[in-house]
């Protein structure tokens, strides 16, 4: 072989070379940019739990009359502040001024349901197949279903025959469906320590709900309640849902919602009953 060729060889093995180290170079790259990316974004977040705590903190602070600083109300209405670099909306939901699974009505439910868009008789069925999943019996209402219907519609579970312990379990009635569900969950509830509704907390869509209100009536609460949102009324809950927002300045951002309900006593004033994250396809339009 020629000493021409043997360079040339030379030449393209290193070009070779060069090559394969600027491809494993670029490779690295790209992977310590990823890292980085993903460290950062898990530091953000962390940020936002953080932040989400100190607003549920705040919460608690604001429901036991130690934080006047800001103007709050228990009917959902929010409130934000900055804290640590961030920002923190927080809103607080009397369960009193939900609509009770256990205790509710069926003219009540009845009116929640078509309030959402279903039908009067896809209602009164889901009415009455909620009476028949709480209740102890097996008598079959007349819409509703019993561990019959169930099995015959190839269910993996039977009626509850029991009072609801979630408002998730909503879900396993016979025939209810995640739409309807993701509709009526922000307004229903387990921990209501009352049979009626709290007018003076009562969401709007709750009010609009009810059969007993007429427009009128719904817009007349609604008004006096803004007129009365700075007066620095305070109402006393027994049990309540605290939904944060957190968003850190680089983009982190945690939803949380919590469930308080006051204690019987000792140095606890509230045991939490719920926690969890939320994702925004959680909230309800």
């Amino acid at each position: 072989m020629r000493f021409g060729d043997q360079r040339g060889i030379a030449l393209v093995a290193v070009l070779w070379v060069v090559a394969i180290l600027a491809l494993v170079a670029a490779v690295f790259m790209r992977e310590a940019r990823t890292e980085i990316a993903l460290t950062r974004n898990l530091a953000e977040e962390a940020k936002a739990e953080a932040l989400a705590e100190a607003g549920v903190n705040r919460a608690i602070l604001i429901l036991l009359g130690l934080d006047e600083t800001i103007p709050w109300r228990v009917d959902g209405g929010a409130f934000a502040f900055d804290y640590g670099g961030g920002t923190v909306r927080v809103s607080l939901q009397d369960e009193g001024g939900k609509i009770d699974l256990n205790r509710a009505g069926d003219a009540v439910l009845q009116g929640l349901f078509t309030s959402v868009g279903v039908g009067q008789d896809a209602a009164q069925h889901l009415v009455d197949a909620i009476a028949d999943f709480r209740d102890a019996d097996g008598l079959r209402h007349l819409n509703g279903a019993e561990d019959a219907e169930y099995a015959r519609a190839g269910l993996p579970y039977d009626a509850k025959d029991a009072p609801f312990a979630a408002t998730e379990e909503l879900l396993q009635v016979f025939g209810m469906t995640p739409e309807i569900y993701a509709h009526v969950a922000p307004y229903v509830t387990v921990y209501s320590p009352r049979r009626d509704v709290n007018l003076g907390s009562a969401p709007a869509a709750v009010l609009k709900a009810l059969p007993y209100l007429s427009p009128d009536r719904v817009r007349s609460i609604l008004e006096r309640r803004a007129a009365e949102a700075g007066s620095g009324r305070r109402f006393r809950v027994i049990a309540v849902t605290v939904l944060v927002e957190a968003t850190t300045a680089e983009g982190g951002k945690v939803m949380r919602e919590v469930v308080l309900r006051r204690s019987g006593g000792g140095t606890r004033p509230f045991d939490i009953v719920k926690w969890r994250r939320v994702w925004p396809s959680d909230i309800a339009g």
